[in-house]
């Protein structure tokens, strides 16, 4: 274990600062467009591109990988991220920053699917489940930090843009010193939502849902919390239980999805954001610890939601499917994520803060509903069949595969001590 940690500790550490500049790179945009362009449809549609962007990168910067091969790819993906927090500092146009917003979703899906590679090709069968933890737990940490150094400086300044595009240019050292040797070519992956559809149309939906929920959080989650009263260093605090939250409670939710049927834990997750939401939508002048109380549990279950619907689904399939059909899971996710934003602002627009609550838990419902419908028509599946839940940042196809291997390793392992049982 010690000696794979080694090997890809440069990887982790590049994770970190990415993830790190990603985190405050997100708020600064939500707060600074906010205030710069006064709409929350611009500021909707600006954040909205970041997820139509990490979607386009899905296909095409697979590619690139391929032809010049991981170092560079990485180098090149990272420095032109480094660059867009400049352009956004001394070209602000809305639909300059639409564009940065889509170019930047593209060069972090490329960084992340080259660290992942890497992190597939060094960590064995042995010990993927612990690396991956790692992965998890380094790049939820490191999101999370990075929303409260938006309190370094005044968001109206260039500074947090200059702190932003130094992290990430940092973030190309250890990937360009690093003497592993480059990882095999990034795993081809299909996406046969159809197919995915008729197996499994509970997990298509939910996956969908937790796109739109947890897009819609993430980029005008800032504006909320601005516009509830909360000072800059209460925006950030606000961001960063979320995410703080998310990363404490997915644990246990997953191992109650283990335990019992998912539809029911997916109609839980469902009904308790729905109530959060009304809770939420409320909570404008409320002491802000009971702010920061709410939405971390917020956090726990809406970032819960895609890998429990994930599970739902690789309970249905066989194990050499489940690399496909995770990858086409996340596909659902990113399209419907880059709608999250975009309509959420509307719903603000209209309703003010609030509205942002307003939508999601309207989504939310509509998930419970069908749940229950799905749960009223088809038989479950019995805990025999069922594979344990994964969790991993939801960032690049590639993350599938690790995730995959791992189970069908478990798989494996408990056939074998089956088979061995049995002489």
């Amino acid at each position: 274990m010690l000696k794979t940690l080694s090997s890809i500790a440069a990887l982790l550490l590049a994770i970190a600062y990415l993830a790190l500049g990603n985190g405050l790179f997100s708020t600064l945009i939500s707060v600074r467009s906010s205030l710069q362009f006064g709409s929350t449809e611009t500021t909707g549609a600006i954040m909205s591109s970041y997820f139509l962007g990490l979607v386009i990168g899905v296909f095409w910067c697979r590619e690139v990988i391929r032809k010049v091969g991981h170092i560079r790819a990485f180098a090149a993906f990272a420095a032109l991220l480094s660059i867009l927090p400049l352009c956004h500092a001394f070209l602000v146009d809305p639909w300059a920053w639409a564009i940065f917003r889509v170019i930047a979703g593209l060069c972090l899906s490329g960084v992340f699917m080259v660290a992942e590679s890497w992190i597939n090709e060094r960590a064995t069968n042995k010990i993927r489940g612990q690396v991956l933890s790692i992965y998890m737990i380094t790049f939820y940490l490191a999101l999370g930090s990075g929303q409260f150094l938006i309190n370094l400086d005044d968001t109206e300044k260039v500074s947090l843009f200059v702190l932003v595009s130094v992290l990430f240019s940092v973030a190309i050292i250890p990937i360009s010193l690093t003497q592993s040797e480059a990882p095999a070519p990034v795993p081809k992956i299909s996406f046969g939502v159809v197919d995915l559809f008729r197996l499994s149309p509970l997990a298509v939906v939910g996956c969908a849902v937790a796109g739109i929920s947890n897009a819609a959080f993430y980029g005008m989650g800032p504006v909320f919390a601005k516009e509830a009263g909360l000072p800059l260093s209460g925006v950030s605090i606000f961001m960063g239980v979320t995410i703080f939250g998310g990363l404490v409670l997915q644990w246990p939710l997953g191992k109650l999805s283990d335990h019992f049927n998912r539809r029911h834990i997916i109609m839980v997750l469902a009904g308790l954001i729905a109530i959060i939401c009304v809770g939420m939508a409320f909570m404008s002048g409320i002491d802000p610890l009971a702010i920061y109380a709410l939405t971390a549990v917020f956090g726990g279950a809406a970032f819960a939601l895609h890998p429990v619907c994930t599970a739902h689904a690789n309970d249905f399939l066989d194990a050499e499917q489940r690399v496909n059909a995770a990858g086409g899971l996340m596909v659902v996710y990113g399209c419907a994520a880059a709608s999250g934003p975009l309509v959420a602002a509307t719903a603000m627009g209209y309703a003010g803060a609030e509205g942002l609550y307003y939508f999601i838990g309207g989504v939310q419902l509509t998930l419970l509903v069908f749940a229950v419908y799905r749960a009223s028509s088809r038989k479950t599946i019995l805990n025999v069949f069922r594979r344990p839940l994964v969790f991993a940042p939801r960032m690049t196809t590639v993350i599938a595969h690790v995730a995959s291997s791992r189970d069908q390793n478990t798989e494996a392992g408990e056939e074998g001590e089956k088979d061995g049982g049995k002489l």
